[in-house]
């Protein structure tokens, strides 16, 4: 009974995302906004092929430049984005029981074809279709470095996810009040060795848990009406 609009940003970049998630809010009036897409993870934090959910994320570009002694150094402003709490609640809800929702992720990636290699040249590989949580860093830069990929755990300790659309989703769903949650599957490690190899895995993979979660653990809650009428249950 519920209605799904689906989506796609058409370029990469927090200002598209912004713009894209703002004209669809306006339209269509969501309930609640999922953004599914592939990130960049650090490589002895994650792994190939595996997914996160967005349980904070933090906008790593912000800064002032200050002058002092006649010389001017960058002084980090981040911002962070933190979950819903009824977000929170239905993911939590989700991840208790994770012997059923293994059971039926892994029925879904076998129905779309998704088979995780047991290993990889690029770096380890997933071998559980179980999400997890994860804190996101997000900006305007496409990172392969990792060494600057590691720098930003200075602004954030749990930073261990990068990517470059999921602020302007949440800037954009918090302006309209409605809860959102990003989900990544890792494509990369951020690094010199950073390929498309594993764009489509990676993508597959965030899908596939996204669909699941939007059955089994998203709830719509009574006070979570849609803004206007007559749009059905989006």
């Amino acid at each position: 009974g519920r209605v799904i609009a689906v989506a796609c940003f058409g370029a990469a970049g927090n200002v598209d995302a912004a713009a894209s998630t703002t004209e669809l809010l306006n339209h269509l009036k969501p309930r609640a906004v999922v953004m599914v897409g592939i990130a960049a993870g650090m490589r002895d934090k994650c792994r190939l092929g595996e997914v996160v959910l967005s349980e904070r994320i933090v906008a790593y570009e912000g800064a002032a430049l200050v002058a002092r002694g006649g010389e001017t150094s960058t002084s980090p402003r981040p911002e962070q984005y933190r979950l819903a709490h009824v977000l929170k609640q239905d993911l939590a809800a989700y991840l208790s029981d994770p012997a059923a929702a293994r059971s039926r992720l892994s029925a879904l990636a076998l129905q779309v074809g998704l088979v995780l290699p047991e290993a990889a040249d690029a770096g380890p590989v997933a071998s559980d279709p179980l999400p997890r949580l994860a804190t996101v860093g997000s900006g305007e830069k496409l990172i392969r470095d990792p060494d600057r990929f590691r720098a930003l755990r200075d602004l954030h300790g749990k930073l261990d996810v990068a990517e470059m659309e999921a602020v302007g989703v949440a800037n954009a769903c918090e302006r309209a009040g409605t809860p959102y949650l990003v989900v990544r599957g890792i494509s990369d490690f951020g690094d010199e060795r950073k390929d498309d190899r594993f764009h489509e895995l990676a993508a597959k993979a965030a899908a596939v848990v996204a669909r699941d979660f939007i059955a089994y653990g998203l709830v719509f809650r009574p006070d979570s009406a849609p803004k206007s009428a007559g749009l059905g249950r989006p």
